[in-house]
This record gives C-alpha cells, sequence and structure tokens, in this order.
C-alpha cells in the first residue's frame, strides 16, 4: 500500500482562459470542443497517471467553470482539494473570477500554482500577468515571492510537464496520508437524475474506500451502491482515497456538497424554494427551474436577483407537475440542458405556460434578467437590442473608456442602454462612441471587445453589464 494518497487538484480561472483546454491536454481528451459555447458549464473530475523517474503516479483533477454564475461551485471545488492550479491567461490577466478566485485560495489557505496560458500567442503579456499578481498579494518567485508560475501551452504542449512535476513536488512536501481502511469520506461534487439510470453522483473519496453493494448515505437520503463508475467511464468493483468515481444506487438524487458517509447524517445544506424572499406589494418574476445536474441549478439560483421568487425547481426533464407548478403560481418556468418534450410542451401550450429553453447557462440567466427587467421597465420592448459586460477601464485624454464585451446581439453608437450591477440597473444612459482597434465604428456585434463612452457619463465598473434597448414611447 502507498503510504501517500494521490493529489487533488483544483483547476480554477476565469471564464475563457483556458483551464479546460489545459486538462484537454493533459488528458488526450477533447472536453473543451464538446461544451455548449465553449465554456464548461459543469463541474468535472478525472485521475490522470503520470510517468516519473521513480514509477507512474496519479494526479486527481477537478475542473471548476469560470463563468460568474457558478461561484459556490468554485468554493466546494476549493474545500475538497489539497493544491490548486490558478490559470491565467498571459494576453487577458487577471481579471474578476480570477480575483475571486484568488480571495477563495488565500481563505482556505491552499497552496497554489499559476499556470500562465496562451503563452504561444504574439499578443501575450507576461510581464504584466506577473506585476497583477504581485498587487494580489502572489508574488511569483522570481520576484522575490513564494508563488510558482509556470508558462503554459496547451497548443504546444510548452510547460505542461513542469507543472505536473510542480503539482507531485508540492504532494511530496504535505505528505498526503493515505487511509483506505478508515471509515469512508467522499463528497458530492456534481449530481442529477439520468432518465434510464435513476440518481446518478459524482463524488470524490476522500478517506476509506468504496465498493459495491456499499450501504451508503448522503446526509438523509440513503441507498445501495450498484455501480461504480470511473473517470474513464469503466466500470469498477472498489474506489479508494483521492479516487473521482459516479455512484448509482441513491434513492434521489442527493444534494451537492453532502458527504457521502457509511451511515446517515444531518442535512449540510438547504436549499429554500424562494431563495430570495420578495416583497408581495412589489413587483416580481415568479419562475420554475429545471436543469440538468444539482450544480447548474444551483449556480442559476445563485445569479438570480432579488426580485425573482422561485416557485419551484429540481433536477431531471421537465413534467406535468412543473407545469402545474408554473401555471398555478403565475411563473415562466427556465430549463437549463433538460428534455422537455413535446406532450410536455402541449401541455405549457394548453395551459399558458412559458417555457424557455437552452443549453448555455448564461443564456437562461441573461433572459431572467430580460425578464426582470421588463417587468420594472415598461418602455423596454420584448425584443433587447445587445448585451454586454465591461470587462476593462482606461483612459484617453483624461476620458473614461469601459472596455466591453458584447455577448449577445449588438450594441450601435446611440442606443440607450441600462447600466447594471449586480441584477440592478445603477442608471440609464446613452453609447456615445465605439472604437474597435484603431477604427472608430457605428456598431460591435456578439463575441467581438471595443472601447466604449458614455453620454451623459455614467461612474461605471468593471464587471457592470450594459444592455442596449429601444424606447416603446
Amino acid at each position: 500500500m502507498n503510504q501517500f494518497r494521490p493529489p487533488i487538484v483544483a483547476v480554477m480561472g476565469h471564464i475563457d482562459h483556458g483551464k479546460t483546454t489545459l486538462l484537454d491536454r493533459i488528458r488526450h481528451a477533447r472536453v473543451a470542443q464538446k461544451e455548449s459555447g465553449g465554456i464548461t458549464q459543469h463541474i468535472s473530475s478525472y485521475q490522470t497517471t503520470v510517468d516519473t523517474p521513480n514509477g507512474p503516479r496519479e494526479i486527481t483533477f477537478i475542473d471548476t467553470p469560470g463563468h460568474a454564475a457558478f461561484c459556490a461551485m468554485r468554493t466546494r471545488g476549493a474545500g475538497i482539494t489539497d493544491l490548486v492550479v490558478l490559470v491565467i491567461s498571459a494576453v487577458d490577466g487577471v481579471m474578476a473570477q480570477t480575483k475571486e478566485c484568488i480571495s477563495q485560495i488565500k481563505k482556505s489557505n491552499l497552496p497554489v500554482i499559476v499556470a500562465m496560458t496562451k503563452i504561444d500567442l504574439d499578443t501575450k503579456n507576461p510581464e504584466m500577468v506577473k506585476g497583477q499578481l504581485v498587487e494580489m498579494d502572489l508574488t511569483p518567485e522570481e520576484y522575490g515571492g513564494q508563488t510558482t508560475v509556470i508558462p503554459i501551452s496547451s497548443k504546444t504542449g510548452e510547460g505542461i510537464d513542469t507543472l505536473l512535476e510542480n503539482i507531485l513536488l508540492n504532494a511530496d512536501i504535505m505528505e498526503l496520508k493515505n487511509e483506505p481502511d478508515a471509515p469512508l469520506q467522499a463528497m458530492i461534487i456534481e449530481s442529477k437524475l439520468d432518465k434510464n439510470r435513476g440518481p446518478l453522483a459524482s463524488i470524490i473519496i476522500q478517506k476509506g474506500t468504496l465498493r459495491l453493494g456499499d450501504q451508503i448515505f448522503a446526509e438523509n437520503i440513503g441507498g445501495k451502491v450498484k455501480a461504480l463508475i470511473n473517470s474513464d467511464g469503466k466500470p469498477i468493483s472498489e474506489a479508494g482515497p483521492s479516487t473521482p468515481v459516479e455512484i448509482l444506487g441513491f434513492e434521489t438524487v442527493p444534494v451537492i456538497g453532502a458527504l457521502v458517509t457509511n451511515h446517515p447524517s444531518e442535512p449540510l445544506l438547504n436549499f429554500p424554494q424562494c431563495q430570495n424572499p420578495v416583497d408581495p406589494n412589489s413587483p416580481h418574476l415568479n419562475v420554475v427551474l429545471k436543469a440538468d445536474v444539482e450544480g447548474t441549478l444551483e449556480a442559476l439560483k445563485n445569479s438570480l436577483s432579488d426580485d425573482v421568487c422561485i416557485i419551484s425547481s429540481g433536477v431531471g426533464p421537465v413534467n406535468d407537475n412543473d407545469i402545474i407548478a408554473a401555471k398555478t403560481g403565475h411563473a415562466q418556468l427556465f430549463a437549463f440542458n433538460t428534455p422537455v418534450s413535446k406532450i410536455i410542451k402541449t401541455l405549457a401550450d394548453n395551459e399558458n405556460v412559458s417555457i424557455f429553453e437552452s443549453k448555455i447557462i448564461y443564456e437562461i440567466i441573461e433572459n431572467i434578467q430580460s425578464q426582470v427587467l421588463k417587468m420594472l421597465d415598461p418602455t423596454i420592448e420584448d425584443t433587447i437590442l445587445g448585451e454586454g459586460k465591461i470587462i476593462a477601464e482606461f483612459k484617453i485624454d483624461k476620458v473614461r473608456i469601459a472596455g466591453v464585451k458584447v455577448s449577445k446581439g449588438e450594441i450601435s453608437k446611440g442606443d440607450i442602454v441600462h447600466l447594471m450591477r449586480d441584477g440592478k440597473i445603477i442608471k440609464n444612459t446613452r453609447v456615445g462612441s465605439i472604437r474597435q482597434g484603431k477604427e472608430i465604428v457605428d456598431k460591435i456585434k456578439t463575441g467581438n471587445e471595443c472601447g466604449m463612452t458614455f453620454l451623459p457619463y455614467v461612474d461605471f465598473k468593471v464587471d457592470d453589464d450594459i444592455i442596449a434597448y429601444k424606447n416603446s414611447k
């Protein structure tokens, strides 16, 4: 028996900075291409084997989504791990979710290795990134600090071996105790209802050994292990410490973040039906939420403003009970990456229930946000012209310029816009000018970035949202 268990490593970072692509390179998979919108929508884990001079060694990786909606998921990933690989683009540098990740790392007191990705691109600026790390109190070793920064290219493979070597070196220093004979202790990192197999849970074992036929409990939900599937999709008979595995056998879908043991325990988490209690006398949007897995359902809930009341929520396909809940609660139904059958659609039409479907989580969030805006401000037409996020701020001739990335539609010079912060309207203004690169343009479309001014001036901040719309009056 090995004296030490494999390290559990959480890979964290801002959206689109290359976390999943890096793990694809390590695993030789193509996960990033399969994800809707090219963005990780779920938490995932797998174990890989690394060849070393002393023989093969294993590392367990957890890939956490970088979108703002998944704050709780990233926090949970940090809670179970031994070490964090913080992915920062050498092109874009430290951004909003990067800062959030750093805050979580510091709170958890976890060792961290910075993987500086996209080092193969001509637009890279590694010294900018290192300077930003100094400002965030993660001073690189070459600057006299203690933070290891490794330039990475997932495209060419540069730095991958160095990263793996540093992970294993940190694991050796930590001397992670292997306890296969201890009482079972594992954490559920994802769960869902499979239409063919029933409740499924993805877990990572911390202590003990899980075997086929074992009685298990996730808080007050019991079950018996009917199948164990490893991260390669192969059935196994048992799994020990640091092993990620999928379990078939729970009676119902367990709550993510729950501790898995061989005996029942008190609930650790509780999701109320109405997460943000609302004033019944004030305008609010009633919703029914359905998602493919508990993780994305949690992310949806955590992304809603105080103007939204959840009438009902759950995982799995949309069913007739969801339609009834939406009708009786005068609610709209939002379904993320989960089936809506023709029969259910017909029932929804007959009951005059609106269903919005998407396989991309931020489309669900943006649609709910737009519904709230229309409810609060009747001047907004049904079709929003464009939506974007302020991702940077800079000055030209003492004029503050907002660096904006358009996420939906298009935004044009002269458009009326809402400046949004934390789901609430801060101020209404107009787009003054738009500059893309060195060119002054009249409009900017989905997926593009630009410099933008506002007339009249608004005191914007990085991570503010802007929504362009037509005035119906």
